[in-house]
């Protein structure tokens, strides 16, 4: 009997530490944001961090490629991109936005290095912090 009520306390902790999210800050939602959306290539993953226009683009980006994606041979991690980013900056934006300044460093299969700078904004929404706004420049 002990053992059980243990156990039930236990899933519950679990469930409810899970439930709460606590460790979720913005800069963790914006890294997690940039390697599902670069490291792992997984836009779908990416948009389950965002909101408003940032939910837009990815949603569009998802409908240009989808025939893309589905084509038959296709293997992404033949052409996967060796990716690296660095946090520069972060600045607070109007109200409880965030923003963050990455420098990233893109060396497709071919060895060619691309040079580009990523802005994300955070903000809360429904007490999770999300991605309202992603911008890519090329240096």
């Amino acid at each position: 009997m002990h053992r059980a009520l243990l156990f039930v306390i236990f899933v519950t902790m679990v469930c409810w530490l899970s439930a709460c999210d606590p460790g979720r800050s913005p800069e963790t939602v914006s890294e997690e944001f940039l390697f599902r959306y670069f490291i792992e290539l997984n836009q779908a993953g990416a948009l389950e961090l965002c909101t408003g226009l940032a939910e837009k683009k990815l949603r569009q980006e998802m409908e240009l490629l989808q025939s893309v994606r589905m084509l038959p041979d296709l293997d992404l991690a033949k052409h996967k991109p060796f990716i690296d980013y660095e946090l520069q900056s972060t600045k607070n934006g109007p109200g409880e936005a965030v923003n963050f300044h990455y420098d990233v460093t893109i060396e497709n299969q071919a060895g060619s290095t691309t040079q580009s700078e990523i802005v994300l904004t955070a903000v809360p929404r429904e007490g999770k912090w999300r991605i309202t706004n992603f911008d890519t420049y090329t240096k």
